[in-house]
């Protein structure tokens, strides 16, 4: 790979926000580069031209010392020599400057995002304690650390809040439409929540002779073993996940729960250990590679392909023939849009895999390819047509 120091234009990264290319990176690039600017403190709408020529001397000044600055070197454009380059940058930041000061800044800088374009889900969750004090996650951090005695997120940093008996209270970690997050468990367990998710922590959870707590959505689990000492006998500290009147007990494993209330099954599918799913008066115990349907007090047992159910923390959307209707409601959750049918929906089934990390617009495009189904966008509403 080649190690040496990127490069950035800024033109290059304008012109590639504009139509849609510009990498994450370059984003924060600019944005970081274009915010060093705004110290001039300047009211545009009291600058003569005088005023006006000497903020374009002091940008240019800035833009030059960038320019020069070994972490800032311009690319050379293939569209541009490098003399127009770079002052292509200055007449962009003082063009951008007013654009910025009269409030549409943002149509100039992605005229065409603001029209159709929906980005996908991103980190995103709250966290409500006992006290109903809800608290909004960072959506920069990777997940929530939850300890017998702290709140801090996974790199260390700590949360805003009295954490006095915070962790030995009830408490809910939840997701919204278009959000995931990562939550480590005091006992050690990981889990992965997918949009539309939470769950809910018993007080003390884990200095009971049992760990509990209650899911809605979907979540991916890597259990941590523990044991516990009854009567004086070692025991593993059972492991127990509820669904409504369902429940899953687990024996050491990693899983994949999809529990959402507006379908009507639980699907349990089991990647590595065991567990014992169990539906009122009726128990399975599943082995790795087996998916358990629970509903209506019937639990059924099937081998199925793994990676399909555990797709989305993966990053993918992934399908084996699908009806449109399911598909629809994974991307539905993830973009957090509304989805209308106009006209018959079609019988056609979907298979395949792609990035959850693309633009709306491309999802459904991979599935208009197939002929059996056309899209429209309104805003943030989906019609799904013949």
């Amino acid at each position: 790979m080649d190690q040496r120091e990127k490069t950035y234009s800024i033109p290059e990264i304008a012109y590639k926000w504009q139509k849609g290319t510009a990498t994450q990176e370059e984003k924060v690039f600019y944005e970081q580069w274009y915010a060093s600017f705004n110290d001039e403190e300047v009211d545009l709408r009291e600058t003569d031209y005088t005023g006006f020529q000497e903020l374009e001397k002091s940008l240019y000044s800035k833009i030059s010392a960038g320019i020069k600055d070994e972490k800032i070197k311009p690319l050379k454009s293939k569209l541009f020599p490098i003399w127009f380059t770079s002052a292509a940058a200055i007449l962009l930041v003082v063009f951008g400057y007013l654009a910025y000061q009269s409030g549409w800044f943002s149509l100039l800088i992605a005229p065409d995002k603001t029209k159709a374009e929906i980005l996908p889900g991103t980190n995103m969750a709250t966290l409500k304690l006992s006290s109903g004090k809800i608290l909004q996650l960072s959506n920069r951090k990777l997940g929530l650390k939850i300890d017998s005695a702290d709140l801090e997120y996974m790199d260390g940093s700590g949360i805003a809040l009295d954490k006095t008996s915070a962790v030995t209270k009830e408490m809910e970690i939840k997701t919204p439409n278009g959000g995931t997050y990562q939550v480590e468990l005091p006992d050690g367990t990981k889990v992965w929540l997918n949009a539309a998710s939470s769950i809910l922590l018993a007080a003390n959870f884990s200095s009971n002779f049992e760990r509990r707590l209650k899911l809605q959505g979907e979540a991916y689990f890597e259990v941590a073993k523990v044991t516990t000492s009854v009567n004086g006998v070692k025991q593993r500290k059972p492991f127990i996940i509820t669904v409504n009147n369902k429940s899953i007990e687990v024996l050491g494993t990693h899983f994949n729960v999809r529990a959402y209330t507006n379908e009507p099954s639980l699907k349990t599918t089991l990647l590595e250990g065991s567990v014992r799913v169990v539906d009122g008066n009726t128990a399975k115990k599943l082995v790795p590679g087996e998916q358990a349907t629970a509903i209506n007090g019937l639990i059924n047992v099937n081998k199925v392909e793994v990676e399909e159910a555990v797709a989305w923390k993966n990053g993918n959307f992934q399908f084996s023939n699908e009806g449109i209707e399911r598909i629809m409601q994974d991307i539905a959750r993830w973009y957090n849009i509304e989805v209308v049918y106009n006209g018959p929906v079609t019988k056609e089934s979907f298979g395949g895999a792609i990035s959850r990390n693309k633009p709306l617009q491309d999802v459904l495009s991979s599935l208009e390819e197939t002929g059996g189904v056309h899209f429209k966008i309104e805003g943030r509403r989906v019609i799904v047509m013949p």
